[in-house]
């Protein structure tokens, strides 16, 4: 059952994000979404990237040649799949909370006033 629970949620996001080609855009458009789902996959990838690395100096298997921490299984295509899985998840929140206008990005302060300072 969690087998497919995975590819049903990848899907999903899939399906929503293919859709914002064809739906008035609400708050989240088409290329927004694909930079907001790209940019966090990235960040997830490199938080993902040193879960469970064994060094080869650790697993006491040095290839002559190579650096002594270098790791002995990376796991690249899970660690892919895992953080596909877990941006899929955030990018989905980020849909509802901002397709749904839950919240907008007025009341969110970015520290700077629209109207002039004036000079002292």
């Amino acid at each position: 059952m969690i087998r497919y629970l995975q590819y049903v949620l990848l899907g999903l996001v899939g399906s929503l994000w293919i859709a914002q080609l064809f739906l008035p855009d609400n708050g989240v458009g088409f290329v927004t979404g694909a930079v907001v789902y790209l940019i966090v996959w990235w960040m997830v990838f490199f938080m993902v990237l040193p879960v469970s690395v064994q060094s080869q100096h650790e697993a006491g298997d040095i290839v002559p040649g190579s650096d002594e921490g270098a790791p002995v299984d990376p796991r690249l295509k899970w660690k892919m799949w895992i953080t596909s899985l877990i941006t899929a998840g955030l990018w989905l929140v980020y849909f509802v909370l901002f397709e749904f206008q839950l919240v907008s990005l007025d009341a969110i302060p970015f520290g700077w006033s629209p109207e002039p300072v004036a000079a002292a």
